[in-house]
């Protein structure tokens, strides 16, 4: 089996380093205080979460997970939050009925599976679902605390998307929430780390300052290399360091991606060689850029003029993008449409901003285009 994980959570001992991330997001949760993690895309963001909800549900914290990125109305948020609710509860038949004693215009409905598995679910059926249901369901958490005597903590992941809730000022009614709750925590992340920005830093915003902030970046070298050459040589295939840094460097140092190249050299050498070359790695990076190519074709020729010529810039620096000597030596369009095209570009995802500096998010993507 291969020993590399890539685009799921990362569990076990595939999920290396980490550790002062980690403890931090323990002891501000565990603290009683609510955090927003900031992390570009494939940085591990939720792998590291999922590590710290193991932690905090060893000390005795209800953990409650839930993704906002399927949530497209009011029912839905209401229905998929309801059942990440019930998750956590060995008792659905007592959750059931403290769903329905404190929100009374929706239905729970509690069902059995062929095996005798409970499962709960939600019935609309001639309901309203409004801000006084959702406000109710908010409240929720606060009485599984008090019912359980423990701690909850609620970890929103995507929580940027928020916005598509906007029509009933969630946002206000969340941070409201919030404010009052005593036994209830809350951790916000996401992948689009420029709109979280906004949603917990501009004034104007109700989760402005509502809670502590903390940013990951790369992990250690010296970690990873150690990584890769643990499970290298659980294979019996050697990696010296000097190769080893050659992948983190054509996988631009991003996590998702070192695994990825990673997996694809373990694959290529398992049956055929014992020691893996820079040839190797370039002829494996080669292979994973030609399963997308079309694919990158399609994102490079569907970008305007503007963004094609930033992204070919940013291929060397993406440093003071909005300079004048950039500008210049790069032939760039004026600042303000430079601005609007770098704007598009992290909104897409294909750019990401760290500080004042803009890179090109898939290490691989910048490979073809190096290589067009």
């Amino acid at each position: 089996m291969n020993p590399f994980s890539y685009g799921t959570i990362v569990r076990g001992s595939n999920f290396y380093d980490r550790k002062e991330e980690c403890t931090r997001i323990v002891e501000i949760l565990s603290g009683g205080n609510n955090l927003v993690l900031y992390a570009p895309r494939r940085f591990g963001k939720t792998s590291l979460v999922f590590k710290a909800i193991e932690q905090l549900e060893a000390q005795g914290f209800i953990c409650i997970y839930f993704d906002f990125m399927p949530v497209f109305s009011q029912e839905s948020f209401v229905r998929l939050y309801a059942k990440a609710l019930a998750l956590k509860q060995s008792n659905l038949q007592k959750f059931t009925q403290t769903f329905a004693a404190i929100i009374k215009n929706i239905r729970p409905l509690l069902s059995f599976n062929a095996d005798g598995t409970p499962e709960f679910s939600i019935d609309f059926a001639g309901s309203t679902v409004d801000e006084t249901v959702i406000s109710q369901l908010l409240d929720m958490s606060e009485k599984l605390a008090g019912a359980a005597n423990k701690r909850v903590i609620v970890f929103f992941d995507e929580f940027q998307e928020v916005e598509k809730l906007s029509g009933i000022h969630f946002e206000s009614l969340l941070r409201s929430k919030i404010q009052q709750q005593h036994a209830t925590n809350y951790l916000f992340f996401g992948s689009k780390t420029h709109l979280l920005k906004e949603l917990f830093n501009n004034k104007k915003r109700a989760f402005y300052n509502a809670a502590s902030q903390m940013s990951i970046g790369p992990l250690p070298e010296k970690d990873t290399i150690e990584f890769l050459q643990n499970k290298f040589s659980n294979s019996a295939i050697t990696l010296d360091v000097e190769t080893a840094q050659y992948i983190i460097s054509v996988a631009a140092s991003v996590p998702h991606y070192i695994q990825l190249l990673a997996a694809e050299i373990w694959q290529y050498m398992i049956n055929s060689y014992k020691t893996v070359s820079k040839e190797i790695v370039d002829d494996c990076a080669g292979r994973l850029l030609s399963l997308k190519g079309d694919y990158y074709m399609e994102l490079f020729n569907n970008q305007s003029k503007s963004k094609k010529q930033l992204l070919q810039a940013l291929m060397v620096n993406g440093e003071n993008i909005f300079s004048t000597a950039y500008i210049t030596t790069h032939r760039l369009p004026s600042a303000a449409t430079l601005q609007r095209a770098a704007k598009d570009l992290v909104m897409n995802g294909t750019v990401e901003k760290i500080n004042n500096t803009y890179f090109i998010a898939d290490p691989f993507f910048k490979l073809f285009l190096a290589t067009t």
